[in-house]
């Protein structure tokens, strides 16, 4: 035992070792030797599993019975209605056979914003919850990766009570998926069919930040000496199976002055649709309970959704392990990047973007569906820039002096109207002109053509396989959708085209503008983006993300609502 607990830590120091190496960015090439490092992992701690079974123990040889599953979804709700769940309140029941796996199946008839369930908050696991069921550590009270990620501290306590057999939370965590579609269960062949595709970088980057964290952790954990639990406890698979159950299914929750992380059991098993584009679940704070109403009429029998907020496919994909064939909130996330070159002439045209409100290296999404009115405000003035020669540029940028840095990289620039000022007609076929080419050399980036996905599709691949061939045959629509919308306003005439702009401030004396994304902390950081409105200061919540990376929206009607981000289609 001893000796294989000694192996999985050498294993440890090889991948900190390894990733450190070859530093924040990495190609595929070197991801297939992190895969393999994880391989490594599992068989090292698989040893420790082996080792663990060979001990004497008081059980002997006596055999097991497992209960079926149908066992177990009854034991579930027994215990949900010890812990307050009123039956007489729900319409709606688990189905363990549907397409996507488990989902939630109405009992009767429901019309549109009629409640179908109401869940007392103590069922829920909360942050506060996990804390004091992992006995309060200190070390992991001051430790600052949980400070910035709350979500961690669920998926330790997860990991914890996965490997306790008399745990209080055992019906739930006995009828949550075995194994998710996220990308941490992914392989070389998952990887490499997102080739071609922004995700793969995403894709990648999410996963080794799951492997630093886990890393980190298993050091802390280690260092108690199993006062937060048996260190042969945390496993790679076991953590993996936790952070899959956290993203996909944790939602904020009304706690005092704030909101707090928690798993909302049974609510979490219903399964996500774009249909109804609007937030009905909410926490009412006067009964200790959240409800959650229908999003359009639903019969007898027929599957239950909720909207979990405005996902594009590659959140989903990213954090909840599946995407959908037809997305009404899909987009391609887009960069825009000066080229490299003259260092001097870089610098300028940095200055002349960051005059007009726009950075460098920064994602834009582009929309299904363009129109002048839905492309990027960024788009075409970043690329005004970008088609300056270095003659151009040298007229126009201000002078740069001697041993001072003229631009600021600042996060948080707001467009200014001098963005939307044309500078010459041959300037603005240029823009135009580079835009196209940009754009049609991400859709040639790709290994395979659409007509190609298309055909791989009918094949009935495995889920995983089939949702990230739903993601890049929408990618690839859009971007081909977005090339022949551009080249009919440069068939136009490129002086012709208007454009709505905003009302947009001459000069920002306050840094005043917040740039949150769903997707641009890719190692597991938190980020909000969040928009007011409602009445009666009530909220609705819409998140999602990788851990903590949620984005909300705040409205709804006399309580805190809620819509979350888990995995349709991933064997709820």
């Amino acid at each position: 035992m001893i000796k294989a607990l000694a192996g999985v830590k050498k294993q440890i120091e090889e991948i900190n070792e390894y990733e450190k190496k070859i530093g924040p960015e990495c190609n595929l090439s070197q991801f297939q030797s992190t895969l393999e490092n994880f391989n490594k992992l599992r068989q090292a701690q698989n040893a420790v599993a082996l080792a663990k079974q060979n001990k004497p123990n008081s059980s002997g040889n006596k055999k097991i019975v497992e209960p079926t599953d149908a066992q177990l979804v009854a034991n579930f709700m027994e215990w949900m209605k010890g812990k307050g769940f009123d039956e007489t309140k729900c319409k709606v029941k688990i189905d363990r056979n549907l397409s996507e796996g488990t989902g939630l199946v109405a009992t009767q008839d429901i019309k549109e914003g009629e409640d179908f369930v109401e869940i007392p908050n103590n069922t829920f696991i909360t942050t506060f919850v996990a804390f004091e069921g992992l006995g309060k550590p200190q070390v992991l009270e001051n430790d600052r990766l949980i400070q910035s990620i709350p979500g961690i501290l669920l998926s330790i306590f997860l990991v914890k009570e996965l490997s306790n057999p008399n745990s209080d939370w055992a019906p739930y965590i006995k009828v949550l998926p075995k194994q998710y579609n996220t990308v941490y269960y992914w392989g070389l062949k998952e990887f490499t069919q997102l080739r071609g595709s922004p995700s793969l970088e995403y894709a990648m980057r999410y996963v080794r930040g799951a492997m630093r964290q886990y890393c980190y952790l298993y050091s802390v954990i280690d260092r108690t000496q199993s006062n937060i639990m048996p260190i042969s406890s945390f496993t790679w698979d076991a953590f993996v199976w936790a952070i899959s159950t956290v993203q996909s299914r944790q939602n904020p929750v009304y706690a005092g002055n704030g909101s707090i992380m928690a798993l909302i059991p049974f609510w979490d098993f219903c399964n996500h649709s774009s249909a109804g584009n609007k937030i009905t679940s909410f926490y009412h704070p006067e009964t200790n309970s959240m409800t959650s109403g229908a999003i359009k009429d639903f019969k007898k029998g027929e599957q239950v959704y909720m909207f979990y907020g405005p996902r594009d496919n590659t959140q989903l994909l990213m954090h909840a392990g599946f995407a959908t064939k037809t997305n009404l909130h899909d987009s391609y996330p887009f960069e825009l990047h000066l080229l490299e070159g003259n260092h001097e002439i870089r610098h300028d045209k940095i200055h002349l973007l960051e005059e007009r409100g726009i950075r460098d290296n920064i994602v834009v999404n582009l929309n299904q569906n363009p129109s002048s009115n839905e492309l990027p405000l960024e788009l075409i003035p970043f690329y005004r820039i970008y088609a300056l020669s270095e003659q151009e540029t040298r007229a126009i940028a201000p002078p740069q002096v001697p041993g001072e840095h003229n631009h600021h990289h600042s996060q948080n620039l707001e467009l200014k109207p001098l963005a939307f000022q044309i500078l010459t007609k041959e300037n603005e076929e240029k823009a135009y002109a580079n835009l196209l080419q940009a754009l049609k050399g991400k859709l040639s980036s790709y290994p395979t053509t659409l007509e190609e996905d298309e055909q791989e599709l009918k094949k009935n691949p495995p889920a995983d396989q089939r949702f990230i061939l739903y993601h890049k045959i929408n990618e690839k629509k859009i971007l081909d959708r977005n090339i022949k919308y551009i080249e009919s306003l440069v068939k136009k005439g490129v002086m012709n085209v208007t454009f709505k702009l905003p009302e947009l401030k001459e000069q920002s004396t306050t840094d005043d503008h917040h740039e949150h994304g769903d997707n641009c902390n890719h190692d597991h950081e938190e980020s909000h983006g969040h928009s007011h409105g409602g009445k009666d200061g009530s909220h609705g919540h819409s998140h999602g993300g990788n851990d903590d990376n949620h984005g909300h929206s705040h409205g709804g009607n006399g309580g805190h609502g809620h819509s979350h981000q888990h995995g349709a289609n991933c064997n709820h």
